[in-house]
């Protein structure tokens, strides 16, 4: 099976569901004073006994660098009784089986559902009051994702970095065809009709015009599941009109994908796509394997009745393990990492976004990054953001199944209503032996 669809599916389609609500949650704000969470000017802590904290992390998106520079160096500056190491390995389940049990734990807010079913995660609402966070300090849709996984509104967890979607363009290819840059506000139509200039064969090349990360992207632009509250939502009519827009960009003369070449190095390496219309990549821009690239950004594309909507909430969270024996002192760390001072290091150095609200410290997005000197960054705050619905692991094979009737559609060996009717059935099937076997 082509591997882009695979990957499409497994990343956008395999642990997600619909939440049932996201709702804005009563938990309770923080009373009394902010503590500016992790402001240097506070003076460290009394004499306290010895802690050292174990930190896991799966698909978080913290190396080395930035665990000693976020974390440990701020966590001894402020509170020097407390030590914290990090976890090798990403596979906390056999971690805990070996009897190795997490204090915190970061990671992609889509993951929650994999630590609640592992007993890890539980409310905060008591330590995010007894460290008087201010909620008020973070944008409102990173929180609303995440209260979708407690039955209360409540946070299992808090945010410290995001995401973002943009175009990505290489100049040098609409230069040596004469052709307009994109533009920030286009719509999908509108870079449809800027690929098709582009997407050509010449010298033995062929030029593509158009990436997008598959259909599955496109599905979470409008944060389109493929279940929802346990049912196939494969009758909803939007998931017609994504299909139809996948096929479109793909049927693009010469656009048609590349068998066993990732986009990505197809963007980066190969430079013989023009626009690759996807998620962060500024750490991999920042490598060697970029050396040369001539690129820039412009706002992700929308959808006509959509303007600006660039996407659902993609998040980073951490939380501290509901079996922890120091709540507190783990909780700190967590205080630490959404602080303003350490919120502005991270997006100064790493290219991702804050999740406080604060407008200035957003907007100091890559400013320690050389790569990004000069590039179209408004183009980033240009886009707006949904909640993100609710992920589950509970149908693991929904993106499979998806996948295999969609990749017979691109291929024109099926129509799309034959599609998503054979794709509606196979699902229900999956979900009816789940919850048959869980006794549901």
């Amino acid at each position: 099976m082509n591997m882009r669809f695979l990957a499409a599916a497994a990343a956008a389609f395999m642990t997600l569901t619909a939440a049932a609500g996201c709702g804005k949650g009563d938990a309770p704000q923080a009373t009394g004073p902010s503590t500016d969470s992790g402001n240097s000017a506070v003076a460290p802590a009394k004499q306290e006994e010895p802690v050292k904290l174990l930190m896991a992390q799966k698909w978080s998106e913290i190396n080395d660098a930035d665990f000693k520079s976020l974390i440990v160096e701020p966590l001894q500056k402020r509170y020097p009784h407390i030590q914290i190491e990090m976890l090798k390995g990403e596979n906390i389940k056999e971690m805990i089986a070996a009897g190795t049990v997490p204090d915190i734990v970061a990671t992609w807010v889509n993951l929650i559902p994999d630590y609640q079913e592992l007993g890890l995660v539980e409310d905060m609402t008591p330590l995010i009051k007894k460290h008087s966070i201010d909620l008020g300090r973070f944008q409102p849709t990173y929180l609303d994702t995440i209260r979708g996984y407690d039955k209360n509104g409540g946070l299992v967890a808090l945010p410290y970095d995001a995401n973002f979607n943009v175009i990505y363009y290489n100049k040098d290819i609409f230069d040596k065809f004469g052709v307009d840059y994109p533009k920030d506000g286009m719509t999908w139509d509108q870079t449809i009709e800027l690929a098709k200039r582009v997407s050509r064969e010449e010298q033995g090349i062929r030029y593509r015009g158009l990436e997008t990360d598959g259909y599955g992207k496109l599905a979470l632009q409008i944060a389109l599941p493929s279940v929802k509250d346990g049912k196939s939502n494969l009758g909803d009519g939007q998931w017609r009109s994504i299909l139809e827009l996948a096929k479109t960009i793909e049927a693009i003369p010469y656009n048609e994908p590349v068998p066993n070449v990732h986009q990505r190095n197809q963007f980066m390496k190969d430079r013989n796509l023009a626009m690759f219309a996807t998620g962060n990549n500024f750490n991999l821009l920042a490598g060697d394997a970029a050396k040369g690239l001539n690129w820039d950004i412009a706002q992700y594309p929308s959808y006509p009745d959509k303007p600006n909507q660039a996407g659902m909430v993609d998040e980073h969270v951490a939380f501290v393990s509901k079996t922890s024996k120091h709540k507190d002192e783990a909780f700190k760390v967590i205080e630490i990492l959404t602080s303003d001072e350490i919120q502005k290091k991270l997006t100064r150095a790493s290219g991702k976004l804050s999740v406080l609200k604060d407008n200035g410290i957003r907007r100091e997005l890559g400013a320690d990054m050389p790569v990004l000197q000069g590039k179209n960054l408004d183009a980033i705050f240009k886009g707006t953001y949904i909640p993100a619905y609710t992920a589950t692991s509970k149908y693991p094979d929904a993106g499979k199944i998806l996948s295999e009737q969609v990749t017979k559609y691109l291929k024109n060996e099926q129509d799309v209503n034959t599609t998503l009717r054979m794709a509606d059935e196979g699902l229900q099937n999956h979900i009816r032996q789940i919850d048959g076997a869980s006794g549901k």
